[in-house]
Parts: C-alpha cells; structure tokens; sequence
C-alpha cells in the first residue's frame, strides 16, 4: 500500500474529512482530534496495512506509523486530502488576535507536561539532525587530530558539519520561544524575540549595573547570558502569552498592531530579564546538580544503581504520561552540559521490551499462540529502530507479567550505559537508530552494547520468569451460553457508583423499581456529581436521554443504572457521558458527571437505583450504609446460583 493509499483510507476510517478537527504528528504517530468517536472505525485502522498499532484517548487518535513515514502520511493528510493541520502560525495579527482571545484552561499535571512536550515535538526532527551533524563533525576532528585522516576535504567537510549543527543549537532559545509561543496563545516572533533576550549580549552588561555578574567566576552570575536557559524562556514567554491576551481585549482594533506588541515585549521583557532568568537559573543550575549527583556520579556504583532504575521504571513513567516532564530536562542538559546523558539511559527502556518479546515469541511458537507470534513478528522491526508501542501494547503490556520483566531487563542495559558515561549530542528515536546522535565513537560502541544487554537482559529474565500459561491463545467459546457459563464463574462485588447512602429498593419512589420489575438491586442517595463503574465490565447500553446506562460486568452480572426519578424529561440536559457504548471500564473509573446545580433548580430527585437485570442467576447480599463513597465501599454481593446448560 502506498503512503497515498494508506492516507486516503486512515481519513475515511476516521469518519471522513468532515470528522477530522485537527492533524498533527510527532516522531512516529499521526495525532488526530475527531468530533465525534461514534465515526472512528478503531479496528479497521488497527487492522490496516501499514499502521504499526492505535492509542486512543477520549477523541483524540495516535496512529503509530513509524519514523519517516509518518510525516510522509500527515503530509499527504494535510496538503493533498485537506485535513485541518494543528499548531499553524498565524499568517497575520488578526488571525492570531482571533486565536488568543479564547481563554486556555489550566490542567493537571499530566496535562501540563504534554502541553510542554509539544513546544518540543515539532522541532525535534531540526534537534537530531543538529545532533548527527555535530557527532559526525566531533568524530572527524577527532580523526583529524589522531592522525587517522587529514587533507583540505576532511577539515572542509568537518567545518561543515560543525556549521550546521551549530545554526541550530547556537539559537535553540529563539526557536524553543517561538514554539512555546504557539502553544500558549502568543505571537510566535513575539516568543522568538523572548528566547533572543535569554542569549543577548547586553544581558552581562544590566547585570553588572545592577551588580549581579560574578566576574570572578561569571557562571556562578545571578544574571548573565543564557541564565535560566529553555526553563526560563518557556516561563517567560508564557507571561508574555498572559500580558498579550490582556491586551489584546482591551485594546481597539485600530490600536492594536502598534500598541500591542511594544506594551507586551516591554512588560514581559522587563519581568524575564529581572526577575523569570535568575529564578530560572537558580532552578535548572539545581537541576544540573541534582543530576550531577545522581546521574554523573564520580562514584561507579550510584551511577549503576541510578541508571538501572532509571531504565527499568521508564516505560511505567511513560504510560502514566510522565515521560514528557524528561523534555526539558533534556534540553537543560544539552545546553549547560554540552550533552545529553539522561537520554541514552532511557532508550534502554524500548530495547528491554524487543528482548521480552524474542522471548515470547518462543513460547507463543511453543503453545501454538499464532496470533501472538504474527504480532510478534510484525512488531520487532519496528521495535529494534526505537517504535516500541506495538510491542507495549500489543504484547508485553496485555500478558501483564513480561512488561515488568522487559523493564528489568532493560535496567542492566541502563546500568551498563550509566557506568560507561555515555553522553548523546541530542534526542529522538531510541533503538539502534539512535547510534549515530551518541558523543565520539566510543559512546556510540558503548550505547550498542548497552543496546546488547538491553535485549539479552529483556529476553533472560522474561524466559526465565514466564510460563507456558501466561501466553497460550485462550480457546474462543463457540455459543453465547458457553461464553456466559465462562463469565459466570465467581461471585461478584459490586461496589457503589456513586457518593451517598444505600437503601433498598422497596424505599425508592418509583413503582418499577420498587416493586421489582426490572429485577433485585438497590438505590443510592446521589450525593456527589460524577457516577464510576461499579465493576470491571463493558458498557453495552446509553440512554438516547443520557440518565441510565447499561454494563455487563466481566463476572456476568448485567446491570442497569438509572440516574434519578423521571430524569428522562430533561432529554440529556445535565448529564456528561464521559463513555461510548462498547467501552470496557474499570471499577471506579467515571462514566458521567452531573451537573448538580441544573438538578436542584429543576428539583430533580437524585435517587439513583442500581438494578441486576439477571438476578434470577444470583443470590444478593446488599450492604447498606449511610456513607458510601464511589469505587470504593462495597454496595452488593452477587453469589452465583448452581448453573448448568439445561
């Protein structure tokens, strides 16, 4: 299939152009923003040729696609098939005036860190080709200074190179400004000029007119150039977002392209140069310590310990979606210490998974599991060049145990990596693509070996530790009956849904749940605003009016949960699903939040009834309380009755 062809079918898999409100991509991911999931075939895209595996979250789509490939795809996506691109630069004062007026809300911390992971996404294609440049131009001069090569072509050709990586890296403050600009709301030359401050001359100046520059040892400056580096810069131009939008509305239209930015660059300005650069200073000069310490120890066995940890926890980090706080970190390092250890380190996280896998794939071939063995196989080519989703999720990560053995595995590679001090030039890909951004040829012998102990590591541990049960195919149930005698094996706790009390049925004013026509259950006092899951399951139904929601637990109780008394009036009015049906759920994992107040002006009674519509196939101990709390205090025990096939 052509990257055409593959294009044309991921956009109608999505819904179609009409469904599609934004198209981005990173390193090896299309990321979409669909209006509406109904419309996303999620199979199909993960069946498709050429898709290496599918993260969903919410209504936003992360095709896995691969290096290279996938800015060929999002390329053609974007300009040929004419899906809206995200994070455009605004081609005039006005579209960016109409852009930042739109108030940004403030996350949690995951949210945060991908909001500053994305200032980077972007320019990390222009951060690894600056790396290889400099590796490459680093490994000629050293050549050239052993003796190993010489002649005018070489000393040319290492000039080059060291030019070209230099362009990049010399003013990375100025494009880390623009980026950060455009992701929170600024003029993106506005954001550039921040970053071009952070490295201006005249910074060592003010600071000894203010008596902030050490001459003695500058480096140890309160304030002097490049203090505060990317940290500073980031925090800096998202004042200047904060002081533009404000602006912005307050001033006339007519006013605007002047007043604008010279109130904005000069507030900001002032704020970063005297006060964001020495905090931020003080911060990442911390950092680099902390890190010193910890990561460059002059003492081989903390640095052993430290990088086998560091490998090892990795991956979990990722999937808590902690990994993007690494970024700057990465960029701090490169910048005050000329390289980046931290990241070669974690690479070892991805290899350790190929290792688990190779090791899976004997077993599966062992047991007979083709269906893994054909994930297996098509999955490792990808994983020995750095794209390790489809082997996270596609393999370790669902057998549960190899997961935890891959991370140990991959720790001796960490540790190995940490010892030797190997140092990277920049950041990207990990894997064996990633040789050539290691410092000097000793680091990149060094980084292949860790690689090495990485996947033998990864493959030991999973071979010693996994059995033959954990990775045989399960025999698919033939019948409906068969597979509910399969579920209905074990009792099951169902837990409270909500916040409040538990009371019987019987005290419910409703005669249908009252008398027990749609089955036994009880009722919960709604107290709070959002309802979980009362069990692991999958949500088979949800009202058209959005007040009841249907889930078959995984133990086979089939449940109905109905928000309130006659809430069908409001006609979905109040009620937030935060689901689809076909969604499987986890006990406590919230399915919709209320809005209480609209509930109260329409004095809505908020009795919520949860009915076991199968409960003619358990015996039920409710355990009523006054104080329930949701996902956590056990609202039913469902004891399964003698079942047989008739």
């Amino acid at each position: 299939m052509t990257n055409l062809e593959l294009a044309k079918k991921l956009v109608a898999l999505l819904g179609g152009k009409s469904n599609v409100e934004k198209a981005a991509h990173c390193m090896t991911r299309l990321r979409v923003t669909c209006k509406d999931s109904n419309r996303v075939n999620e199979k199909e895209i993960k069946e498709c040729e050429g898709v290496l595996g599918l993260v969903v979250e919410g209504n936003s789509y992360q095709i896995v696609l691969g290096p290279g490939k996938v800015k060929k795809v999002t390329d053609i996506c974007t300009q040929e098939l004419g899906l809206p691109k995200a994070g455009g630069h605004g081609s005039d004062w006005e579209e960016n005036k109409a852009a930042i007026k739109g108030q940004q809300k403030q996350g949690k911390l995951k949210q945060f860190l991908k909001l500053i992971s994305e200032i980077f996404v972007p320019i990390i294609p222009a951060i690894i080709a600056a790396g290889l440049f400099n590796g490459f131009g680093s490994l000629l001069a050293q050549l050239i200074g052993d003796g190993v090569i010489s002649g005018s072509f070489f000393q040319m050709l290492q000039l080059i190179l060291s030019l070209l990586g230099g362009v990049f890296l010399s003013y990375f403050s100025i494009y880390t400004g623009i980026r950060a600009a455009e992701v929170f709301g600024a003029t993106p030359a506005f954001g550039g000029m921040i970053g071009g401050i952070s490295i201006g001359a005249n910074i060592i100046e003010i600071a000894k007119m203010i008596g902030l520059y050490n001459e003695a040892i500058p480096l140890e400056s309160v304030l002097t150039t490049g203090k505060g580096g990317i940290i500073g810069v980031i925090f800096g131009v998202w004042i200047l977002s904060v002081i533009e939008k404000n602006i912005r509305k307050r001033i006339p239209d007519v006013l605007d392209l002047i007043v604008t930015p010279f109130v904005s660059l000069l507030t900001a300005g002032i704020i970063f140069i005297f006060l964001i650069m020495p905090l931020a200073g003080f911060l990442s000069d911390g950092l680099v310590s902390l890190l010193t310490i910890i990561i460059n120890s002059t003492n081989p066995f903390i640095r052993v310990i430290s990088g086998f940890l560091l490998s090892a926890l990795f991956l979990p980090m990722v999937l808590l979606g902690l990994h993007h706080g690494l970024i700057p970190i990465y960029a701090v390092q490169l910048e005050q210490m000329g390289g980046v250890s931290l990241f070669p380190v974690l690479s070892m996280g991805g290899a350790g998974q190929v290792g688990a896998a190779i090791a899976i794939y004997f077993v599966a071939r062992k047991v007979g599991n083709k269906k893994m063995q054909g994930i297996i196989t098509g999955a490792l080519p990808a994983g020995f060049l750095g794209v390790g989703e489809p082997l996270i999720y596609g393999v370790t990560l669902p057998l549960g145990k190899p997961f935890i053995t891959a991370g140990i595995g991959a720790g001796f590679g960490g540790a190995y990596i940490m010892l030797t001090q190997v140092m990277a030039n920049a950041w990207g890909p990990s894997g064996l693509v990633a040789i050539p951004l290691m410092q000097g040829g000793s680091g990149m012998l060094n980084f292949l070996i860790g690689l090495l102990i990485a996947y033998a590591g990864g493959f030991l541990v999973t071979k010693a530790l996994i059995k033959d049960s954990d990775v045989r195919e399960e025999a698919a149930p033939e019948t409906n009956e068969t597979e509910t005698e399969i579920m209905m094996q074990k009792d099951t706790i169902l837990y409270a849904p909500v916040d409040g009390a538990c009371i019987p049925l019987s005290e419910v004013k409703d005669e249908v749940f009252a008398n027990k026509m749609m089955g036994e259950g009880v009722a919960f006092q709604f107290d709070g605003d959002i309802l979980v899951s009362p069990c692991d399951g999958t949500i088979v139904m949800i009202a058209a009016t959005k007040h009841a929601i249907g889930i078959l637990g995984d133990d086979g109780a089939e449940l109905l949960i109905h928000v309130g008394l006659d809430t069908v009036k409001l006609n979905g009015k109040g009620f937030h699903i935060l689901k689809k049906s076909g969604d499987t759920v986890k006990t406590g994992e919230p399915i919709m939040q209320l809005d209480r107040k609209l509930m109260e002006t329409q004095n809505i009674d908020l009795t919520t009834p949860m009915v076991i519509t199968n409960s003619d196939q358990f015996q039920l101990k409710p355990i009523y309380g006054i104080a329930l709390e949701k996902g956590i205090s056990e609202a039913v025990t469902c004891i399964l009755k003698s079942f047989s096939k008739g």
